[in-house]
């Protein structure tokens, strides 16, 4: 429950006893934060995040949104509160320097990522949703210039993210869409992709994804998720939904609602479909759909998103997002194999593949990676 101290909020603004003793304890240190942010970036910061101004004014009421923000960094740090601030201060320089302020400024080629994810409607909890498609994605094409692929992958986050209000929305939802997909899709230029995305998604929108569902998984994903789930925390598997393509419709009309892309429409009402075809999705969070439903061990963010996470062909990521815990179009046919594509042969490769992809991977805040660098 919210603190006595503070003023009673919205759904996303009560707080435990103790998160709200460690929300205070990071907060008081805002000044310091904001000051170390600023001595350490390149370039000039923002005092504000997501639209929240961190540096309020002191005669101002309480921003219980700067406590729920505060509340993402503290949980993504396993409520450490100086690793939080180390996160948040890094984050901030981050933003300063990639220029994320004005990202929603830039111009993408719309035959390049047109197809590849979107940002459409809110689930019945008015979260974003962002659909990422990756069936018959030309790898090359959006992937070849990786910077100009993370910048665009970091637009459609920011995109969600503007559509929170931290009082009774603080999160996104995610639907990754494997329709035309193969086995052999996710190629060296998809992996880097996959894990720059991952990398900026985990460092730097902590907690940003409610559920990630992966629709139209086919037959081999079930394995595939099952690996990789052993390197997953229970609270990142918790936010995962797998289903296939025979109960994708039901699963996304009883968890998202009506307002969802055309492809993802139930064409009958979803109280009058075969029990055989849908299963309670309200339950245990790691099966939804019927038999067709996979269990969701799944590879790991909020993305927040690639898709992230699992070896697929491409950005998911948002894979994201968020653990710490990464988009409409026809699908095409199923993606060729390319080439030069190295396969996972064994757990151990898929181990080293899946390294750091993790939402809710720790990750030292001195360690910077090619993806981080700017």
């Amino acid at each position: 429950m919210a603190d006595s101290e503070h003023p009673k909020g919205g759904k996303a603004q009560q707080f435990t006893e103790l998160e709200s003793k460690l929300i205070g304890e990071l907060r008081t240190q805002l000044p310091d934060i904001l000051l170390e942010a600023s001595n350490a970036s390149s370039k000039p910061i923002s005092h504000t995040l997501w639209g929240v101004d961190l540096q309020p004014s002191p005669s101002a009421d309480r921003d219980l949104r700067i406590d729920v923000i505060l509340g993402k960094f503290l949980k993504a740090r396993t409520n450490d509160v100086h690793l939080a601030r180390t996160m948040l201060v890094n984050t901030l320089q981050w933003r300063a320097e990639y220029g994320t302020d004005s990202i929603l400024d830039e111009q993408f080629p719309d035959d390049v990522f047109g197809h590849v994810g979107m940002l459409y409607g809110r689930d019945k909890d008015g979260r974003p949703v962002t659909y990422n498609f990756y069936g018959g994605v030309d790898n090359k094409q959006v992937f070849g210039d990786l910077d100009r692929f993370l910048r665009w992958r970091v637009q459609l986050h920011e995109r969600g993210m503007q559509q929170l209000d931290f009082v009774d929305v603080a999160d996104m939802v995610q639907v990754h869409d494997y329709e035309g997909v193969g086995l052999l899709s996710y190629d060296k230029l998809a992996r880097m992709a996959s894990k720059a995305t991952v990398q900026i998604m985990s460092d730097n929108y902590p907690e940003t994804l409610a559920t990630k569902i992966f629709a139209n998984v086919p037959g081999w994903g079930e394995t595939v998720f099952n690996i990789i789930g052993r390197w997953l925390s229970e609270d990142t598997k918790k936010k995962f939904v797998v289903v296939s393509k025979t109960s994708a419709r039901a699963v996304l009309a009883q968890r998202i609602g009506g307002d969802v892309p055309e492809k993802f429409r139930a064409h009958e009402p979803v109280g009058d479909m075969d029990a055989s075809k849908t299963e309670d999705v309200e339950g245990d969070g790691e099966r939804a759909g019927a038999t067709a439903t996979l269990s969701a061990p799944e590879p790991r963010p909020a993305h927040m998103d690639v898709a992230e996470d699992l070896p697929k062909p491409t950005d998911a990521v948002d894979v994201e997002t968020q653990g710490n815990d990464a988009q409409p179009v026809p699908e095409p046919a199923v993606t060729a194999a390319p080439e030069d594509i190295d396969p996972v042969d064994n757990p151990s490769d898929l181990a080293t593949e899946t390294a750091g992809m993790r939402l809710d991977d720790s990750t030292d805040p001195k360690e910077e990676t090619p993806a981080t660098q700017k």
